[in-house]
């Protein structure tokens, strides 16, 4: 049974499958947002996939066990990958979601964060783009994809990189001795908060708290120019954007990247686990960066440094 079972998933594996993918980049997602109208009636794709990420993950049914999930897990141990943190803002809010314009209440975003190791390059040109995939369900990857973006962490091969890579395998929910008190003025840095203790600092966390505070402005405005009978479009938006970036040491570059959606090639594909890909807007250097060397990796459960060259290949 298990072999007819091995043989049928190979069939189903091998057929044909095309993955599109949206490369028009739109307007970005952010704390407020405005879609372009569609025909009266549509409901925009978007906004149900928006709509989607809004919701809090839920534990999909768990897969019944491959007959090669043993053998593989065994085998990937014993190959290097790289290790990545990604970061992202929880809370935003979004002009395409009537919802968010209508409560009152205004939650202050909250990073989140998650270490992987399947990050790698999709392409170089003529974009250059990233992908990693995530186990569902995932806070992170829910925030992202609201979000419409994300920051990559390249981190260094050394004991600072991977410090900062084994804080961000425990899921979003800091340590009692990490949390940050929250004052009615202070920001919820999640699982941020035990970043100070490594010596690495939080670029953007004005900014973002800064841009939180003008969207509640903006919605204010909107809703006063609606009763005074003004339209709307004569309201300015406020500037958005800004995403929790890491500097310090074990920080080699930082990949600025926005998220761009792919479909399952079949039905339940992202039912367990999703892939993501990201166009790469801007590297920021990082403290380690120009030190040379090569960036963490992951292998038989530790990180690890790479060794000597072996064979060194020619750059013509």
């Amino acid at each position: 049974m298990k072999s007819l079972h091995g043989l049928r998933w190979a069939l189903q594996s091998a057929r044909p499958r095309h993955v599109p993918f949206n490369t028009t980049p739109g307007t970005r997602v952010n704390f407020l947002t405005s879609k372009n109208p569609k025909t009266p009636g549509e409901v925009p794709n978007s906004q149900l996939n928006h709509k989607k990420a809004d919701e809090r993950p839920v534990e999909p049914p768990k897969p019944a066990q491959h007959v090669l999930s043993q053998p593989m897990r065994a085998m990937m141990r014993q190959l290097p990958h790289p290790v990545v943190v990604i970061t992202t803002l929880e809370n935003t809010r979004e002009l395409s979601e009537p919802e968010d314009m209508r409560s009152d209440q205004f939650p202050r975003p909250i990073p989140r964060a998650m270490t992987v190791s399947s990050f790698t390059s999709l392409s170089i040109d003529p974009i250059p783009r990233v992908t990693f995939n995530v186990t569902l369900p995932s806070t992170t990857y829910s925030a992202l994809v609201k979000r419409s973006g994300f920051n990559a962490h390249i981190l260094s091969g050394d004991d600072h990189g991977a410090r900062i890579a084994d804080l961000f395998t425990r899921g979003n929910r800091p340590s009692a001795d990490t949390e940050t008190p929250k004052g009615r003025n202070e920001q919820d840095l999640g699982v941020l908060a035990g970043l100070e203790k490594l010596g690495v600092q939080i670029v953007g966390r004005e900014a973002w708290q800064r841009e939180w505070e003008q969207a509640g402005e903006y919605r204010h405005n909107v809703f006063a120019a609606s009763k005074a009978g003004s339209p709307i479009t004569d309201v300015e938006l406020p500037p958005s954007g800004t995403l929790p970036l890491l500097q310090g040491q074990g920080i080699m570059y930082v990949l600025k990247c926005e998220y761009r959606k792919l479909t399952p090639p079949v039905d339940g594909d992202f039912d367990h686990h999703a892939i993501v890909m990201g166009e790469v807007m801007d590297i920021v250097p990082g403290e380690s960066g120009n030190q040379g060397g090569v960036a963490l990796a992951y292998a038989d459960r530790a990180y690890r440094r790479m060794g000597k060259k072996l064979l060194e290949r020619p750059t013509n």
